[in-house]
């Protein structure tokens, strides 16, 4: 196991708990990839504005948006799972959401950053956005 590349792990999901972009942007290689369905970002400015993008939209969109404390575990040498969870109310309506990020971290930089689907956590998501009247 390798203390050093667990912590960037542990850091990156707190940098992004926190809404610190210009933390999570230091741990970025400068050609890190995000990949996020079928869209690709590419460097830390890019990575980041996405991000942040996303954080504003989500305030703005609902009554509430809280991020949880992230935790990180390790795959394998290179790779890193970094577990999510937001705290969203709309309407007075609570939902928790769950997602996760796998990311491949070489010479102590993270160089891809892979959204991990998961279908039952984006269906609750849908659901309560629809409640809400939000969709």
């Amino acid at each position: 196991m390798s203390k050093e590349k667990l912590k960037i792990a542990e850091t990156f999901g707190r940098t992004l708990d926190q809404d610190d972009f210009d933390g999570t942007a230091k741990l970025l290689a400068k050609d890190c990839i995000y990949i996020i369905g079928s869209k690709q970002l590419k460097g830390p400015m890019a990575i980041c504005a996405s991000y942040e993008s996303n954080m504003i939209e989500g305030r703005k969109k609902l009554d509430d948006l809280q991020w949880g404390a992230s935790t990180a575990e390790e795959i394998d040498a290179n790779h890193y799972l970094v577990h999510f969870t937001d705290y969203l109310r709309h309407n007075r309506l609570p939902h928790t959401h769950k997602c996760s990020q796998q990311l491949t971290i070489l010479e102590n930089k993270i160089t891809e950053i892979k959204h991990i689907p998961n279908p039952e956590e984006e269906k609750k998501l849908k659901t309560f956005y629809k409640k809400v009247g939000l969709l």
